[in-house]
């Protein structure tokens, strides 16, 4: 190679090795900060939860009841925030959410009893006839 040739080599490989150290510098930049301020975290959400039964015990400070699920019976105890007025046997609709391990109703009401209506014996909708082909 002529002596032309070899600056003209050490030339692009200085050139390729000071872009490389560049790019590389410039991506290891710290990125810019933003100056909008942050959002706070939000608190946790807590979950309302509601179940219908029927009052086995009740007192001041805890409500007790028995309710179905599917063939099932399952015993409930819920920690009162206030005194509610129902006694035992009654049918009510307790709205409660967990906090440390126990349940706390924070709402209590009679339930609504829902009649069903059974449809009429006889079909009220008439059949449609299908058309007859010509």
């Amino acid at each position: 190679m002529t002596d032309g040739g070899r600056k003209m080599k050490r030339l692009m490989l200085i050139a390729a090795g000071l872009v490389f150290l560049l790019f590389a510098w410039a991506f290891a930049a710290d990125p810019p900060v933003s100056t909008a301020p942050v959002a706070p975290a939000k608190a946790s959400k807590i979950t309302k939860m509601r179940a219908p039964g029927t009052i086995l015990e009740i007192s001041d400070v805890l409500l007790k009841i028995e309710r179905k699920i599917k063939d099932k019976v399952e015993t409930m105890e819920f920690v009162l925030e206030k005194p509610v007025k129902f006694k035992a046997g009654d049918r009510v609709r307790v709205s409660y959410v967990e906090k440390d391990g126990k349940m706390i109703a924070t709402r209590v009401v009679k339930a609504v009893e829902v009649k069903i209506k059974k449809p009429v014996a006889g079909n009220p909708v008439p059949a449609t006839v299908a058309p007859t082909p010509k």
